[in-house]
């Protein structure tokens, strides 16, 4: 009996050693979606412009000597068309799909920016430009009355200020659809013609946002309080909105003058401890299913949506506070995130990164999203593209 139990002892000590000895399973690659494509450019690398729809990626290999090259895939079948932008720009900077063309928005001269609508062509037929816009300060596709619209802003310097015209045109022709009267503000950014301080932009520059001093109020003999303005300068119009908590509207403004020309983006709080999205001008916290201390927070990329729902994406922080507690970095992980209306964040993917310290470039559309690997050693461009598919 003694030895019998000897020997069950020994077994139950060899499994527990082979359990142990295991070696831990890796990494899954990709999780909550699958790949739908990747690209890897053989020379040059991939530019920071790129566009998907549901059948199609646009993007732009570009090369150290300045060239650049529109390429078009298909999902399903793989096809591919190529068009050379060298008379268009060296510095593509944004694509908008528009049925079997491409608007290609690219740096020009002088710190303006130019624009092609690239007709892609078929069987028999090559691709070729279908017209050219600008220079302009600004060119930038908007959605105005629920249709895409390209939204040409020029600023001329004035002895006194800046002339600033906008004009919209359609897509597919390049023809003008809209335009406003000039609006002129001097050197410290307000018009004295509609008593009005600018903070901001929106909308490729088509509105702006600010301060309008109050009116004059006889009876009781003093101006009306100061209130917020929004003027559409393709209109021509001027609405204002009564202030009704100064110390928030004057902290919403700093933050708004900050955005970068959007009224929609997503950004981390102050202290790095939260998300908030952004919609319309005004804020809010997201809650987030996973420990926001786990991200590094400069790696926030999202697309806010017109419904006020949002996709956005996290580089995890491979030596956060609790990976540096327990002495064990973790996987680099982009997540992928759906905020949704209720301001809850849910984790619908996750891609491990391929390389140690890899930086991303992130975007949404309908169902698929979109990685480009930055270069480390350079801030325009990446080593390759991808596209996936949420499951």
């Amino acid at each position: 009996m003694v030895k019998v139990r000897g020997l069950i002892v020994l077994a139950l000590a060899l499994v527990s050693s082979t359990v142990v000895a295991q070696p831990k399973a890796p990494n899954p690659p990709l999780v909550g979606a699958s790949e739908t494509i990747k690209l890897v450019p053989p020379t040059g690398f991939v530019d920071d412009a790129v566009a998907i729809d549901g059948k199609r990626l646009a993007y732009v290999v570009s090369e150290s000597s300045g060239r650049s090259v529109l390429h078009v895939i298909s999902f399903a079948p793989r096809e591919e068309v190529t068009f050379d932008l060298v008379s268009l720009t060296t510095h593509p900077t944004a694509l908008e799909l528009a049925g079997n063309r491409v608007l290609v928005i690219g740096a020009g001269e002088e710190d303006k920016q130019v624009a092609a609508l690239v007709d892609l062509g078929g069987k028999d037929k090559p691709a070729s430009i279908a017209y050219k816009l600008g220079p302009a300060t600004h060119i930038t596709v908007v959605t105005r009355d629920g249709k895409p619209r390209i939204a040409m802003h020029r600023a001329t310097p004035t002895k006194d200020g800046t002339k600033h015209e906008v004009e919209l045109l359609a897509i597919d022709t390049g023809k003008r659809v809209a335009a406003g009267p000039a609006f002129e503000l001097d050197n410290n950014n307000a018009s004295k013609a509609k008593e009005l301080k600018i903070n901001h932009w929106s909308d490729g520059m088509t509105r702006a946002y600010g301060l309008k001093g109050g009116d004059w109020d006889p009876k009781e003999n003093q101006r009306t309080p100061d209130t917020e303005a929004t003027f559409d300068l393709v209109t021509g119009k001027l609405e204002t909105h009564r202030i009704d908590d100064l110390f928030e509207q004057r902290k919403r403004y700093q933050q708004l003058a900050d955005a970068g020309g959007k009224v929609d983006f997503l950004k981390p709080t102050w202290d790095n401890k939260a998300i908030q999205l952004w919609r319309a001008g005004k804020g809010k916290q997201l809650e987030l299913d996973q420990p926001i201390a786990s991200y590094d927070p400069r790696s926030l990329q999202g697309v806010v949506l017109a419904d006020g729902t949002a996709w956005f994406a996290l580089a995890v922080d491979p030596v956060n506070p609790e990976a540096v507690a327990r002495k064990k970095a973790d996987a680099e992980y982009v997540d992928v995130f759906h905020a949704g209306a209720d301001g809850k964040a849910v984790r619908k993917a996750r891609v491990l990164s391929s390389n140690a310290g890899a930086r991303y470039r992130f975007g949404f559309v309908d169902g698929k999203f979109w990685l480009v690997e930055r270069s480390p050693s350079n801030d325009r461009g990446g080593k390759n593209v991808a596209v996936y598919t949420l499951q």
